[in-house]
């Protein structure tokens, strides 16, 4: 199948604008909220607070979303989720106290809760047989355009205009999704998909998963390390920007920029990549390998000595962790099938939440001076970097013993 086909498919193309959109809107309100906080409560616990609030809610409604999704499909979910989100954006310029701009945070992370596995499981749904690893690789392009140009245009039109005509904008932006996904056919209530009615029952079906499909372990564990990391980023770049680079606070947009940039790059590379990661073993050693080069390269983000240098260095490890990305959903969709997908979601996404939120609320150590700004980002690094380690060694072993049990083959042969 050439790559017209694969942009030829109608629900395929569908659900990429749906998602285009969405993540545009998506990394707008990432830039905009440390804004909104920042001027007006200040950048210190109430942005740490702002930023895991909106988190908060998916960790905890995470049971509940996992029933909905498979006993009502995704579509209609996604559809109201991204229309409450769209009434409640504006109301965060309005908010009279920190209380209320906190409740508001939440509503929105509550509808992140629903819109964030029914993408995944709609687009997934969508993808052509044979083209995962090259429609894996566009979706993520799509979300790392969005990044390259969601933030900045969310600190100019803030610099430009106000951050009321900024938030108004993104509003109107996701109900423009919303109405593209009326367009997609309507998804049939899979019943026979339906989530077990009994904790127990679900919890049996997570572990014959695992237990059928170990490599999922390998896939989970560094996801989690970069999750944490992920938690640190946006408030390590705020600060980055504005104590040891001295820049006005929307300047920190163009370092998500970046990393953005790199990622994009990194889609090019990883769309080379797709006809040579054919094989599973491939697939997992290309995702080991990338989430060590990022980590790497994010640790080095220690040393910048300005904002050019570390805009370079987020580039650079935009790269690798496009490849991570595709990889990492392009080996679930070759191991689990969309109902086990379902059932990974459910249990994955509210732990990775919970590793995003501990990475955010690990920045009061940063606000409350118990650390340095540098001491802080290397803890960032390391939960990056160690839990591909191991992961790593084991594969080293197990393509040493392959290697012995093929020559000791040979050697017997007459």
């Amino acid at each position: 199948m050439d790559k017209s086909n694969l942009w030829g498919v109608a629900a395929f193309r569908r659900i990429s604008l749906v998602l285009t959109v969405d993540s545009f809107c998506s990394w707008m309100l990432v830039a905009a909220l440390p804004l909104v906080v920042a001027r007006r409560f200040g950048a210190g616990a109430e942005l740490v607070g702002s930023l895991a609030l909106r988190l908060l809610p998916s960790l905890l409604l995470a049971p509940i979303v996992a029933s909905l999704l498979r006993r009502s499909g995704p579509q209609l979910p996604v559809l109201c989720c991204l229309s409450v989100t769209a009434i409640a954006i504006p109301g965060l310029a309005f908010a009279p106290d920190a209380m209320t701009l906190h409740v508001i945070v939440l509503v929105i992370g509550a509808a992140d809760a629903v819109v964030t596995p029914g993408l995944l499981m709609l687009r997934a749904a969508v993808v052509p047989a044979g083209r995962n690893m090259e429609a894996n690789t566009a979706f993520q392009a799509i979300d790392r355009f969005a990044k390259i140009f969601g933030p900045p245009a969310a600190g100019l039109a803030a610099a430009s205009t106000s951050i009321v005509t900024t938030l108004l904008a993104l509003s109107l932006a996701q109900i423009g999704a919303a109405l593209l996904l009326v367009l997609q056919p309507r998804d049939k209530p899979g019943q026979e998909n339906a989530a077990p009615s009994h904790a127990s029952g679900f919890g049996r079906e997570t572990l014959a998963m695992f237990r059928e499909n170990p490599l999922l372990w390998a896939l989970l564990l560094p996801a989690f390390g970069y999750m944490v990391s992920l938690g640190t980023l946006q408030p390590f770049l705020f600060w980055l920007s504005r104590d040891q680079f001295h820049l006005g606070p929307e300047m920190w947009t163009l370092l998500l920029a970046a990393q953005g940039a790199g990622a994009l790059i990194g889609a090019v590379v990883s769309h080379r990549l797709a006809g040579a990661l054919t094989s599973t073993q491939a697939l997992l050693r290309a995702y080991l390998l990338s989430s060590l080069l990022e980590g790497l390269s994010s640790f080095a983000l220690i040393f910048a000595p300005n904002s050019l240098v570390a805009s370079g260095l987020l580039i650079v490890g935009g790269i690798p962790e496009m490849i991570a990305f595709a990889t990492y959903f392009t080996l679930l969709q070759r191991c689990l099938s969309l109902e086990r997908q379902a059932v990974f979601y459910a249990v994955s996404l509210p732990l990775m939440d919970a590793c995003l939120i501990a990475g955010i609320v690990s920045g009061a150590f940063y606000t409350s001076n118990l650390v340095t700004l540098g001491q802080f980002w290397l803890f960032a690094s390391a939960c990056v970097v160690l839990p591909v380690l191991p992961f790593l060694a084991w594969r080293g072993s197990a393509t040493d013993r392959q290697s012995s049990v093929s020559r000791q083959k040979d050697q017997r042969q007459p």
